[in-house]
């Protein structure tokens, strides 16, 4: 799949580029973003295609450009003075040292004479001194600047971050256009798409690697066919199996969350909305300790088949 600053194909979204575009050209355009959403559903993506329109000067709300473009080839090289990023798939937490280089950029005058864009990918990832260091700039911007902040967790920003900045919050995508963003001509999981929660990049981690065979088993165990002890100790001890074992299952209990809700047979068919919500909540705390607590992988798996598997447990 093609880096954000690559794709030059904007799946979805077209309302909020619409919005964004038109409050562009208006007198009254923010000066800070926070596009908020799910992951993988192409939030930084669209912010590209905003900042490519940007950085062009074009009038016409067109965000299409050819891969001969030198200005698309510029950013994809990393390579355009008057954008400026930070963070990505790959950053663990942001650090102040990182934002404070933001102030060199900002410092200076435009390279082309147009606007300058940040870019923060992953934004809830800064650290407290971090945060701070960026409030600064928000709070005094430089003319023509626009700062994009990309989060699937816009609660974690600073209230005072947020106050600062307007949120445009992108939606899951739909069926179709999981299949256009993916061009895949035939998906081996048939409910591919409540499993994706519509988000693209989702899909490809769960059909990577391991993925197709972790979610085959698990399918058994919940159909009660499988054996959940072996199954914790085949994939309940590296980080990533757990991971994508979290993953498939915290999908399972929204999809059939919802489906309790609009009254269609679900896993939890046999029980009331609110024995639903008592379970969903138990293992997502699981899986939070788990997580922040850094506890046991295999001993929270077995407490969360446990519950799965018992429902009517109080």
């Amino acid at each position: 799949m093609l880096a954000p600053r690559e794709n030059l194909k904007l799946v979805g979204h077209h309302e909020e580029r619409d919005d964004f575009l038109r409050t562009f050209h208006s007198y009254r355009f923010p000066h800070g973003w926070i596009v908020a959403g799910p992951c993988g559903i192409g939030k930084a993506t669209f912010v590209f295609h905003m900042a490519r329109y940007i950085l062009s000067g074009r009038q016409d709300k067109n965000t299409s450009f050819s891969a001969k473009d030198p200005l698309y080839r510029r950013i994809v090289a990393q390579s355009h003075g008057d954008l400026w990023t930070l963070g990505g798939e790959d950053a663990r937490e942001i650090d102040v040292d990182s934002v404070r280089k933001l102030n060199g950029f900002l410092n200076q005058t435009t390279v082309e004479g147009g606007w300058r864009v940040v870019v923060i990918d992953g934004a809830n990832r800064l650290n407290r001194n971090a945060a701070n260091a960026l409030l600064k700039r928000l709070e005094e911007p430089p003319p023509k600047t626009v700062f994009f902040l990309i989060t699937a967790f816009p609660g974690h920003l600073l209230p005072t971050i947020r106050s600062r900045c307007q949120t445009l919050s992108l939606k899951p995508l739909n069926e179709e256009e999981v299949k256009e963003a993916l061009q895949f001509q035939d998906l081996s999981l048939p409910d591919f798409f409540s499993i994706s929660q519509g988000s693209p990049g989702r899909l490809i981690r769960l059909m990577e690697g391991e993925g197709p065979q972790i979610y085959k088993e698990l399918q058994k165990i919940l159909e009660g066919e499988g054996a959940a002890t072996s199954f914790v100790h085949d994939y309940g001890k590296e980080e990533a199996s757990y991971t994508l074992v979290e993953d498939l299952l915290r999908n399972f209990l929204h999809h059939h969350l919802l489906e309790k809700i609009k009254g269609k047979a679900s896993f939890f068919k046999d029980y009331s909305l609110e024995k639903t919500l008592v379970i969903q909540g138990k293992i997502e705390g699981l899986f939070d300790q788990c997580r922040f607590a850094q506890l046991d992988r295999k001993a929270t798996l077995t407490c969360v088949f446990a519950n799965l598997q018992n429902r009517n447990a109080s």
